[in-house]
Formats: C-alpha cells, sequence, structure tokens
C-alpha cells in the first residue's frame, strides 16, 4: 500500500462524487452538495480550504433508492450504512472507494475503512419545536453513548474524567456495537410516515432543520471546476447551518476538524 496525502485524497474524494452524480442522474434519484460541501461551493467555488472531506444530502425517499441499488451496479464503490450493513459504525451513509483504505482517526484504535465520501439523509422534522429538540437531544446522547461504546482511546483529563469514562465503557461493553447507530437512525424515521412541513438532519452532528420549500427546484453551484446540485433555496439552507456563512471564521478555527491516515492498494 501507498501513504497518500491530503491533495490525493481530495482527487479520490472527487472521483467517489462523480460517479455518485452520474448514477442518481441515470436512475432519476435527486442529491445535492451538503453542509460544508455546499458551503465551499458557494463561498469558495471548491473545497473550503482548510476543509478534506466531501458531503452530499438525499431525502429518505431518494436515498431509500439510491441505496437499493447503487451496490449492485459497479464493484469499486460501495454504500455502506447501517441498513445493509450490520455492525457500520456511522449513523449516515458513507460510499467507499475499496481500492483505499483510511484509518479514523489513525491506526491506533481508529476505525479502519476507506476514502470515503459522506451522504446525509434528511427526514421528516416536526412542525412543534419541543418535538424537534427532543429528536436532536435523543441523537446527541446516542451518538456520545456509541462514542464511548466503539472507540478505545485512553481517555485524557483528571482522574475523575478518566475513571467515568472507564466505567461508562464497563457499563456499555455488554451492548451490541451497532446498537446506538441504530437508535439515531430510528430517532431520525419517527415521524416517517407524517406530514410535516420541514426536514432535519438527525443522523449527522449539526442541529439543523429547514422548511421543505427550500427543496422546490435544484440549482447549479460550482465546485472544483465542476458544476453540481444544491436545493434552489440553499441561501435559507445554508443560514439554518451557519448563520452569517458568508463570514470566515476567525484564524484559530480555519483548521480541519478530521485526522486520518489514508493508503492506495497499489
Amino acid at each position: 500500500m501507498r501513504r497518500i496525502n491530503t491533495d490525493e485524497l481530495k482527487k479520490i474524494q472527487l472521483t467517489i462524487l462523480d460517479h455518485v452524480v452520474e448514477f442518481c442522474e441515470k436512475h432519476d434519484i435527486q442529491y445535492w452538495l451538503d453542509s460544508g460541501t455546499l458551503l465551499g461551493a458557494v463561498r469558495h467555488q471548491g473545497y473550503i480550504p482548510w476543509d478534506d472531506d466531501i458531503d452530499i444530502g438525499m431525502l429518505r425517499p431518494d436515498f431509500d433508492k439510491f441505496l437499493s441499488c447503487f451496490n449492485q451496479s459497479n464493484k469499486r464503490y460501495k454504500a455502506c450504512c447501517i441498513e445493509n450493513q450490520r455492525e457500520f459504525y456511522f449513523a449516515y451513509c458513507k460510499v467507499l472507494d475499496t481500492k483505499t483504505v483510511l484509518y479514523e482517526p489513525d491506526e491506533d484504535g481508529g476505525v479502519k475503512i476507506s476514502v470515503n465520501i459522506d451522504v446525509f439523509v434528511y427526514d421528516n422534522a416536526p412542525d412543534n419545536n419541543r418535538q424537534l429538540e427532543m429528536m436532536f437531544i435523543k441523537r446527541n446522547i446516542y451518538r456520545n453513548l456509541n462514542l464511548l461504546r466503539t472507540l478505545h482511546h485512553k481517555p485524557n483529563g483528571n482522574f475523575m474524567r478518566r475513571f467515568w469514562i472507564g466505567f461508562l465503557r464497563l457499563v456499555l461493553k455488554p451492548f451490541p456495537k451497532s446498537y446506538f447507530v441504530k437508535k439515531i437512525v430510528q430517532n431520525s424515521k419517527k415521524y416517517k410516515n407524517t406530514n410535516t412541513k420541514r426536514i432535519g438532519n438527525f443522523t449527522g452532528y449539526m442541529k439543523m432543520s429547514c422548511s421543505k420549500r427550500v427543496f422546490k427546484d435544484f440549482v447549479e453551484v460550482k465546485f472544483e471546476g465542476k458544476y453540481y446540485k444544491a436545493p434552489m433555496g440553499y441561501d435559507e439552507y445554508l443560514k439554518a447551518f451557519y448563520n452569517n456563512y458568508m463570514q470566515l471564521p476567525p484564524l484559530e478555527k480555519q483548521v480541519s476538524s478530521h485526522t486520518f491516515t489514508a493508503y492506495v492498494v497499489d
């Protein structure tokens, strides 16, 4: 195997994105550039300079259609999520390039997957703000428990913090590996059969919801020299994520939030 740097990682991610987009267009599946990738397209016409991943979004019906046939369409790129892989660690989907290996955050106790792009699924969100808040609270509790159950890095901090993390890991050890991931997805689908006015991201990390009118139509935005889909209401959408999204963060926050070690299989 040959270790790759961030520039080569991005080239592989873009190739994955193009393959997914071609598949979606062929099968009439709606997608859009999502979260930091959409922000990068609108503000920088490419990656946010300190970012190193690609996100796309789909509404639940489109994602279900995508998942039902994507993996049968090719041998190299695989969509993996808890719905089709029993012990998948993430609550959202990743499309992997199986000719690569990626450790996140590293090879010492990290998760072994492949270079990938993220696919976030957007579900019906309740119109009642209190019910919406409870969905985010549940997601965050399940996600934190999943981190404690799955990751095995030595905890840092003072003695009491290390003690309680160690204790909680012992308590959580009997739970199946994917237990809390499944709980996150179940929570996300709570209003699947309810006609609501907004959607939300309940499998990711940010507290985000917006009106369904954002997705009445789609436009094209430029990202790394090519054009990809974005919601017609991307201004409202990005404000739901980042408020004043065109303003750059302070210099000390202009750093990648990801740590990885990646290889290409020669």
